[in-house]
């Protein structure tokens, strides 16, 4: 599973970066205006619901990849096999 922990710390990309910022940003705009104490818990709240919706997701993958992946792999290989 692919997680921020083994992201190294040199961006090679400011793109992927900034995607990853505005994302993150987006998920607490709400928060931004409480409290800091309330902002925090509901931060960390927002992102423990997110791991189990994504923990729960991947559980039930029969792959060691995603749906999407193998879903793409699967045309690129018709793809090929069709184009010889």
């Amino acid at each position: 599973m692919w997680t921020m922990a083994f992201l190294g710390t040199t961006c090679k990309s400011d793109i992927v970066y900034n995607n990853l910022c505005e994302a993150f940003n987006s998920s607490i705009v709400e928060a931004r205006f409480k409290s800091i104490i309330r902002m925090l818990e509901d931060i960390r709240t927002k992102m423990m619901t997110r791991i189990v919706q994504k923990r729960k997701l991947y559980n039930g993958w029969n792959q060691n990849y995603g749906p999407l992946v193998k879903a793409k792999f699967d045309t690129n290989k018709k793809d090929h096999v069709d184009g010889n």
